[in-house]
């Protein structure tokens, strides 16, 4: 060989050396100019073989077609082998002993006629493990929205025929026709269709809940705050009969009225009590608190209950989640009931936020619901 040939020879071998992969390069021909150490070690190349520049390809070829564990990899491989083009190729291989190998070629001058070609050789085992475990949690949660939507389709169509049949009811009994009620009897009868009303609006809208989709528009009206407040827990009482934590109500007379979805927001505020009597115990003490500020209104429910683990403290508000120890202790619950309350709320520009009861058993959720004209941008409008 000329001189000048063997310093481009020394040149590459001390460049492919530097490299941190393993590497061959090729001259136009597709023989062998020169492979690092790195290859010897990665491909585990047999001490033997001959790799002296202008060592025909096939040598390492056909040794690297001899590891693989994919005819149609080992196939490709030799097919490609054929020829080199102008283009640049990355190709990922299954060896036999587990390993997977990442082969990239890339031509090495301009033109259509490379005057070179490079191989750059990777174990890329371990990433290809992460990407089939993140693959796999992919899958299972996308079984797991699969469940949960067939999950809220049944459930809405278990609902809809004693729905029906408790609203077509409660009608019934309102109508003047049917016979004169009490008004105490026909404040029942109204609570009663107003919370199947309600539950018709849930179970209508678990689908939605299950996979993320929108919701409809809140129905916007003038809401007391101070009456809301008392029908829920006065509905609560009537339902509790006297039994269960003790229930009050603390929230002054009049105060500027809220433009809402007095249904929706009826709902946020009875899932919100509720929670509180469900964690509580008959000892305990459950207080639904409201005051009007300059530019919204305040809501507070706060319950001597078990308490919620400060790394729950906003888990607890997406769907189908509950804290540790509410899933310990055996509460029942589906998980649903704090995320339809948070969903209410912010269809009105509102948040809800919770925290311990400093030091003292319970948590206090904060409802701010602002008032007209004060809403954040995005917020459902009149």
């Amino acid at each position: 060989m000329h001189e000048a040939s063997q310093e481009q020879l020394s040149f590459a071998a001390a460049l492919l050396d530097s490299l941190p992969q393993a590497a061959l390069l090729l001259d136009h021909e597709l023989r062998i100019i020169r492979a690092n150490r790195r290859l010897a070690a990665l491909l585990r190349l047999p001490a033997g073989l001959d790799l002296s520049p202008g060592t025909p390809r096939e040598r390492i070829v056909g040794h690297l077609a001899g590891m693989l564990a994919r005819p149609e990899e080992r196939s490709r491989l030799l097919e490609e082998s054929e020829t080199h083009g102008p283009v640049t190729r990355t190709t990922d291989y299954h060896l036999r002993d587990g390993r997977v190998l990442r082969r990239r070629r890339a031509p090495v001058g301009d033109g259509d006629r490379p005057r070179a070609h490079l191989w750059l050789v990777e174990d890329v085992t371990r990433q290809h493990e992460a990407e089939d475990g993140l693959y796999g949690q992919v899958r299972k949660l996308a079984a797991l929205a699969d469940e949960r939507a067939a999950f809220a389709g049944r459930t809405l169509h278990e609902l809809r025929t004693p729905l029906a049949t408790v609203l077509s009811f409660a009608e019934l009994l309102l109508d003047p026709v049917s016979g004169p009620l009490n008004p105490e009897q026909t404040s029942y009868v109204a609570a009663i269709r107003r919370n199947a009303l309600r539950m018709r609006s849930v179970a209508e809208d678990l689908p939605r809940a299950a996979v993320g989709g929108p919701r409809a528009e809140p129905r916007l009206g003038e809401v007391l705050v101070d009456e809301l407040i008392e029908r829920v827990v006065l509905e609560a009482l009537q339902r509790a009969e006297g039994g269960g934590p003790y229930i009050a109500a603390d929230c002054p007379p009049g105060g500027p009225p809220l433009v809402a979805d007095a249904g929706l927001l009826t709902g946020a505020l009875e899932e919100l009590l509720g929670n509180a009597l469900r964690f509580t115990p008959e000892d305990g003490r459950v207080e639904v608190v409201g005051r009007p500020a300059a530019d919204h209104w305040t809501i507070q429910v706060k319950d001597t209950g078990i308490g919620i683990p400060l790394e729950y403290h906003e888990e607890i508000f997406t769907p189908f989640v509950r804290a540790p120890n509410a899933r310990r202790e055996g509460f029942p619950g589906t998980g649903l009931g704090l995320a339809g309350a948070l969903d209410a709320v912010r269809l009105h520009g509102g948040t809800i936020t919770v925290r311990d009861r400093e030091g003292r058993p319970g948590a206090v959720f904060t409802v701010r619901l602002p008032l007209p004209g004060r809403r954040t941008v995005g917020a459902a409008r009149p």
